[in-house]
């Protein structure tokens, strides 16, 4: 096939991708105002006392594209229509369809179906399905096997239940896995995983051979597989509830889940992603629970009616919920948006101070603007960025990503502890200046710490918590308690306040919080900006890093009378950590 026809059949695909894309949102946002279903229909929704009397081969035929009314285990990446349901298909699915329709093209292998009734399920060729449905074909070649039934269908039955127990007694004969650990059943929904599982234990094998430098027991293999790589992710499972939002699902299928989406997240993103990450990301992305779907229901409606400046989902505290040892080190992964240019090296140098202290990685982030050429030779800035890192003895990496800075920066913030941001622009006191500040938009939307440095590095030996009870407040004590109690680090308290008596109770409730962790205790009335107090006591006290809660009005009120943390980051030198 010629490789320009190969370009443009390709080109094409994506353009078919992205019109199927958008008609999908539409059902979806229509499906959900209306409560009409678009899933996919699944397996296990189809009958729940059909009595199966075997199965059979049926070899390859063509079966009509109308009768295709289900999956065997793609069922949450297409709507009822065949529609793809996520981006990061885009790429497979536009290939597939090129291959198709290329001039020359010797076209797909069948699709691999099961026939229950007059109705037929992809086990394999969901992509093809999806094409051919759009392209309104009639027809499709499949190979078939035949599910034989008794009684005719009831709705709550599972009709793979015995494709699911041939395939557990293979992988049982391959592993044995009911040997190395008895009394223990391995249970999935979705037949075809038992390979995955298979594949998990063979690779784990491999690699204790490598380690041990000796051939390693397929018994001691599934055993040593099961304690050290199964139950730690099902422990996260368990700590995170995932099962409340897969109510349907095993323990094992959501390990499959959990590390499939470990494994699509550091594809995506160019960084090892943990797996209780992962698994907090599967939950928003994908949790089913009536609320979930409510709150991501919610989200895409005011994106859509408001402006992304007045978009504010953070709630405080959030982040750490799903961190899997809260006894540990609180920034193990700090991001460190960079733009090539001298000034932002500040960041990194004040990441790493943050990184020696807390064993953590460092993951440099470079946005370029995509309607931009790139101006930055990523070759050299990665052969610096990790030499810093190297010399300092920091573990980390670097990547580069096209888009809207902000945006990426608030995506990818998502999946990390802490951000540490170098302020070149101050926050305008001007409206409509911040309102297009992309610093403001990363304050407001980030739900992680952001450390901002200005034209001061800090060694982190004296923090200031400017302290004024608000819910992200507490959030700033926390981590000021954290950093002070962990490290021997120096800690004084600043409450600014007209009402006195609010005042003292404000630094009571601090002290009673932070105990033997606090130096110091400030009281300031305020008969100006609460800003200028704040700076005047780390003035006064040589605190060398201030700590606050992010902003606390709603974002509109915010716009219009300003913000506390505004006014300190336009005249402070100090590193200021603002927490959500």
């Amino acid at each position: 096939m010629p490789e320009e026809t190969n370009k443009f059949e390709y080109a094409r695909a994506l353009e078919d991708f992205r019109r199927v894309r958008a008609k999908a949102r539409m059902r979806n946002l229509w499906s959900a105002v209306t409560g009409q279903s678009e899933e996919l229909l699944q397996y296990d929704d189809i009958s729940q006392k059909m009595h199966v009397s075997g199965r059979s081969s049926k070899g390859v035929r063509e079966i009509p594209i109308a009768s295709i009314v289900g999956s065997v285990n793609r069922y949450q990446d297409f709507d009822r229509n065949f529609l793809p349901l996520h981006d990061t298909d885009m790429e497979r699915w536009a290939n597939v369809k090129a291959s198709m329709v290329s001039p020359g093209s010797t076209g797909l292998p069948p699709i691999k179906v099961y026939k229950i009734g007059d109705g037929y399920f992809v086990l394999d060729g969901n992509h093809r399905v999806s094409i051919a449905k759009q392209m309104e074909f009639d027809q499709i070649e499949a190979y078939i096997t035949e599910i034989n039934t008794k009684v005719p269908f009831s709705l709550d039955d599972s009709p793979d239940e015995l494709i699911l127990k041939a395939e557990y007694a293979d992988f049982l004969d391959e592993t044995n896995f009911d040997k190395a650990v008895p009394d223990v059943r391995l249970g999935l929904t979705f037949p075809g995983l038992y390979e995955t599982l298979k594949e998990h234990i063979r690779v784990h094998r491999h690699y204790m051979g490598i380690e041990q430098m000796r051939e390693i027991p397929q018994l001691e293999a599934a055993r040593h597989w099961y304690e050290n790589v199964y139950l730690p992710v099902v422990k996260i499972i368990r700590e995170q509830n995932v099962l409340r939002e897969f109510p349907q699902r095993t323990e094992t299928d959501l390990y499959i889940w959990v590390l499939d989406h470990q494994t699509y997240m550091a594809k995506e993103y160019g960084w090892a992603i943990r797996p209780d990450t992962a698994a907090a990301d599967l939950i928003a992305q994908q949790g089913k629970r009536w609320v979930r779907k409510l709150n991501r229901l919610y989200k895409k409606l005011r994106r859509f009616f408001l402006p992304k400046q007045l978009e504010d989902f953070s709630s405080p505290g959030e982040w750490r919920e799903w961190k899997t040892n809260p006894e540990g080190n609180l920034f193990s992964e700090i991001l460190v948006p960079m733009n090539g240019q001298s000034e932002s090296w500040a960041a990194l140098e004040q990441a790493v101070i943050i990184a020696k202290m807390e064993q953590g990685d460092v993951r440099g982030l470079v946005v370029n603007d995509a309607s931009k050429p790139n101006s930055i030779d990523e070759d050299d800035f990665s052969r610096v960025f990790l030499g810093k890192l190297n010399q300092s003895e920091v573990g980390g990496k670097v990547v580069f990503a096209k888009g809207e800075t902000a945006e990426i920066i608030t995506d990818r913030a998502r999946f990390n502890d802490l951000v540490v941001l170098k302020l070149t622009y101050p926050p305008s006191a001007k409206l409509f200046k911040r309102l297009s500040s992309g610093f403001h938009t990363i304050l407001r939307k980030s739900s992680r710490p952001v450390l901002v440095v200005k034209n001061q590095i800090s060694k982190m030996d004296h923090l200031l918590l400017a302290y004024d009870g608000s819910p992200k407040g507490r959030e700033a004590m926390f981590v000021a308690a954290y950093l002070a109690s962990r490290y021997q680090k120096r800690l004084s308290v600043v409450v600014v306040e007209k009402d006195v008596e609010k005042g003292k109770k404000l630094l009571n409730e601090a002290r009673k919080y932070l105990q033997q962790t606090c130096a110091k205790t400030i009281l300031r009335r305020n008969k100006t900006w609460i800003s200028k107090e704040i700076l005047k006591v780390a003035f006064n006290e040589s605190a060398d890093v201030i700590v606050m809660g992010g902003y606390g009005l709603s974002p509109l009120l915010e716009l219009v009378f300003g913000s506390t943390v505004d006014s300190v980051l336009r005249t402070t030198i100090l590193p200021v950590i603002i927490c959500q």
